[in-house]
């Protein structure tokens, strides 16, 4: 992609960062999807199948998905060609700019929903064990996936009315593309625009950043009072003890998250809902499309959704004995219960660590009595 010359009474060339956010964008969206494919392979597999990795399992694919439009839509935008009506886009490639980003959005809002139910059986497993027995099984995780599917296509299908492609002759007759523009429709319902902004800004981003928040924080305080309930019936290292540590560190992972899913998608929840305040014409999905801060408020969203495997890999002692298991060949696998550890010589497949690990606990049990 080159830079243009601007002339007088024509819109701007690619100037800045938008010279570089296609490469940038290519590597995150690249990584991105290769690592939640591994992640979308190792939640799948039969020794840690349950609710939470239906979940996680979906939340990667959808993640992929995401990741995989952006990058369809700056391969095209910003490195075939560029960010520029200067550059006479064909037809076809400014429909491939609409229908990507489009698209991208709603994975990416799938993916926003899918992270506050995970948060939910969460919050329920750990306030509520008794009823997280009955509600936060698979077939109930399955459910929710296909009402956040189901929710989703519907609250994104307003935006598909939003945007319409041209011929640029229309308002400069000395080029020749095609360029984007809302639509007449658009243009004539200033309510319409508002809705879709506040629909954007609040439904997409801020409700989910507050409910996550809360549901995070009351995880947290149930875990801090869990603590000091062990302190007062046990002392010492105890099976029981080392099994509840496991169980805090999946919450832990989980709020790590949420934590960062906040810090990336508040900033753009907040700039949309009070550019719907104005009340008038807004340019904001104009503005998140051809401009340098709209590219970087997509590369946070991006960084949102490539970054899980290492949160996973980095927390989850169960997601790390399998990725070695499956992609290291370790020869010895190490199999942690607690604060033991078992030494296996020989190769074992991955449904056979946690039988292990409950065949220890058995035999340390016997050899107390």
């Amino acid at each position: 992609m080159n830079n243009v010359t601007v002339h007088a009474g024509l819109p701007a060339g690619v100037t800045g960062y938008r010279l570089y956010h296609g490469y940038v964008s290519l590597v995150v969206c690249s990584s991105g999807i290769v690592l939640n494919a591994l992640n979308a392979f190792i939640w799948s597999r039969r020794c840690m199948r349950s609710s939470t990795s239906l979940l996680l399992t979906t939340l990667a694919v959808t993640d992929s998905l995401s990741l995989f439009l952006y990058l369809v839509y700056s391969a095209y935008f910003f490195l075939a060609t560029g960010p520029s009506q200067l550059l006479n886009h064909s037809e076809e490639g400014m429909y491939v700019v609409i229908i990507a980003f489009h698209e991208f959005i709603a994975f990416h809002h799938t993916s926003n929903w899918l992270t506050i139910s995970l948060a939910i059986f969460r919050y329920l497993k750990v306030c509520h064990p008794n009823l997280a027995k009955s509600w936060c099984c698979k077939r109930r995780a399955r459910l929710t996936v296909y009402i956040v599917l189901v929710t989703t296509t519907l609250t994104i299908t307003p935006f598909y009315s939003y945007y319409e492609v041209y011929s640029s002759s229309e308002e400069y007759p000395s080029l020749t593309g095609y360029w984007i523009r809302k639509t007449q429709f658009t243009r004539n319902n200033m309510e319409y625009q508002s809705v879709l902004l506040w629909l954007y800004g609040v439904v997409f981003k801020v409700c989910p950043c507050v409910a996550l928040v809360v549901l995070s924080a009351l995880m947290i305080r149930e875990l801090h009072q869990a603590q000091k309930r062990q302190q007062v019936f046990f002392e010492g290292p105890d099976s029981h003890v080392n099994n509840h540590k496991g169980y805090n560190r999946t919450t832990v992972m989980l709020v790590v998250i949420v934590i960062i899913y906040v810090l990336m998608e508040l900033p753009i929840g907040i700039s949309a809902f009070t550019s719907g305040l104005q009340g008038a014409e807004s340019h904001y999905f104009y503005f998140m499309l051809y401009s340098e801060v709209g590219d970087i408020l997509d590369l946070l969203t991006l960084f949102n959704a490539a970054v899980n495997f290492a949160v996973y890999y980095g927390l989850s002692g169960q997601f790390r004995v399998i990725c070695r298991k499956l992609f290291l060949r370790e020869s010895t696998v190490d199999v942690h219960y607690g604060s033991e550890t078992v030494e296996m010589s020989e190769p074992i497949s991955s449904s056979q660590i946690f039988t292990i690990s409950l065949k220890w606990r058995s035999f340390k049990q016997s050899i107390n009595l």
